[in-house]
């Protein structure tokens, strides 16, 4: 299948980085004798097709733009916390208020209904943004092995049903350390979090009972905001391997990078390009299958 891309600059540090949430460009490099010859960055496009107006673009990367949502909620939740809910700073007490009691309720809880709901966004897209990642980290020839106790057989599971069967909580903790060559992640300070995070997860999307609404009360324990931004501290212990081996790929997004670091493609063959149209003198498509 063939991608058409624009050729955005010449050079990785000629690349502007307008917006965190969009896919990485690929920087190909032709290597000759082990001299470059010449190289350029490659910016995946892609297109609505609207009737006579289609609309082009550079497509987001998925899990940045997951990511993106639950820190943005993060920043709004911590506002509404201290500005409203921070019992050092607010006062609650609807018996000391000297305006009327039914209001001061009734504005009370929807503060309350507004913070809950920012919360679980965060939450939600947080928890997703590293299911998505686990997900897309795993390649197609992966195989995981689980010795089944007392039984002496082995479980053998490959990509689909790791996806579908395996939780969370075990392919960032038992499946990843091993693709991405790490440490413990058991062992990082945020682990502790990010089981309340999954936990918290569950709470919202397998509700039992509706009536059932103390799992809210958790989001104003002073953890909560760790709770929330620890899907961006397990993304960058993943990263931070990768990148201490010198290797990256269009799956990082740009908002956990410490540094403008590309995905580099060593396999630049003239024959997989074709200049298909004139914006800027650099709209191209790879045609070949593998990038």
């Amino acid at each position: 299948m063939s991608k058409q891309g624009l050729v955005y600059c010449i050079q990785p540090e000629q690349y502007d980085i307008f917006d965190e949430r969009i896919s990485k460009p690929i920087c190909i490099k032709q290597i000759e004798n082990g001299v470059e010859r010449g190289s350029m960055v490659f910016q995946e496009m892609d297109e609505v097709n609207f009737a006579k107006n289609p609309l082009t673009y550079f497509p987001p990367n998925n899990v940045g733009l997951l990511l993106s949502i639950s820190k943005r909620h993060l920043v709004d939740a911590k506002k509404l916390f201290k500005e409203h809910i921070d019992p050092h700073i607010v006062n609650h007490s609807f018996i000391d208020t000297e305006t009327n009691k039914k209001e001061f309720l009734k504005g009370k809880s929807k503060i309350v209904a507004d913070y809950i709901e920012t919360i679980q966004i965060c939450i939600v897209f947080g928890y997703t943004a590293l299911e998505a990642f686990s997900n897309l980290s795993i390649t197609d020839t992966y195989q995981y092995r689980v010795s089944v106790k007392n039984k002496g057989i082995v479980e053998l599971y490959d990509k689909k049903a790791i996806e579908r069967w395996v939780s969370l909580s075990d392919k960032l903790s038992k499946i990843l350390p091993e693709i991405y060559e790490t440490k413990k992640i058991e062992a990082s300070k945020f682990w502790s979090y990010f089981i309340k995070l999954e936990k918290y997860r569950h709470d919202i999307i397998h509700q039992k009972t509706i009536e059932r609404t103390d799992f809210y009360k958790t989001y104003f324990n002073k953890d909560i905001f760790e709770i929330c931004a620890c899907a961006e501290y397990v993304l960058k212990f993943f990263y931070d391997a990768h990148s201490d081996k010198e290797r990256t790929n269009p799956l990082w997004p740009w908002l956990i990078n410490k540094n403008k670091e590309f995905p580099v493609s060593f396999d630049f063959k003239s024959e997989n390009y074709e200049v298909v149209g004139n914006l800027f003198e650099g709209n191209i498509q790879n045609k070949s299958r593998n990038r």
